[in-house]
């Protein structure tokens, strides 16, 4: 676990200063790229297939990966606005081998869609909420740290800076208020409907907050935007 306490750049690379909990400093060496580089990459990236399930950007985060994108020191990599999953587990000699959606959605859920989407001879169901999470590519450390902040202070707390290969630096925006929990094993269902429906009451308590926090982050994104423009 460790903190970032400060850095500088020279021509060529950018030495990132970390102090750890135990007193130990460690330097890393981020190379720097040039800008046509990281322009040509995020062209790339932009052009790129849309592996996800849905295909395309979810419609409450579009203006917020909009303004991210229309800046030319970030690109955003990968996204979801957030959702409630119903979806069943493949078990194959024990191991995880993939799942089958049931049902979902990106906003508040009705308690009689979710119900009538369970059937425990499905085998083993799960209930889930996953919040916002996007990834993005940043020019620099410093620009990255500049939407860190404005992460935090949304609320999604639970956001870092990743330091990759060959000058990549990656934000990773997201929060804690995920909710996972079995409600059926063997086609056997575990829960009743009326823990359903509490589930289903926590889980769209947690989807408005996180819309919430996701306005806050496009706000604390324009006004940053705005400030070191």
């Amino acid at each position: 676990m460790f903190f970032y306490i400060v850095h500088f750049m020279t021509h060529h690379i950018q030495l990132a200063y970390y102090y750890l909990f135990d007193s130990t400093t460690i330097c890393v060496t981020i190379m720097k790229m040039t800008p046509e580089e990281f322009r040509h990459q995020k062209c790339q990236t932009l052009q790129g297939v849309d592996l996800s399930r849905k295909g395309c950007i979810d419609d409450a985060i579009k203006l917020l990966v909009e303004v991210i994108n229309n800046r030319d020191e970030f690109v955003t990599t990968s996204s979801c606005s957030g959702r409630v999953i119903l979806f069943c587990e493949n078990i194959a000699e024990g191991h995880k081998k993939g799942c089958k959606w049931l049902f979902t959605s990106h906003d508040s859920v009705d308690i009689q869609e979710l119900i009538n989407s369970v059937d425990p001879a499905e085998g083993n169901l799960v209930f889930k909420y996953e919040p916002l999470i996007l990834h993005i590519r940043c020019f620099t450390l410093d620009h990255a740290k500049l939407l860190h902040t404005c992460a935090l202070e949304a609320g999604f707390r639970n956001s870092g800076i990743t330091l990759g290969k060959h000058g990549k630096v990656m934000l990773a925006v997201r929060s804690c208020m995920g909710l996972e929990v079995p409600i059926s094993e063997n086609g056997e269902l575990l829960v009743s409907h009326k823990y359903l429906e509490f589930l289903v009451r926590k889980a769209n308590e947690k989807v408005e907050e996180n819309q919430s926090r996701t306005e806050r982050l496009l706000t604390c994104v324009k006004n940053a935007f705005e400030v070191n423009t």
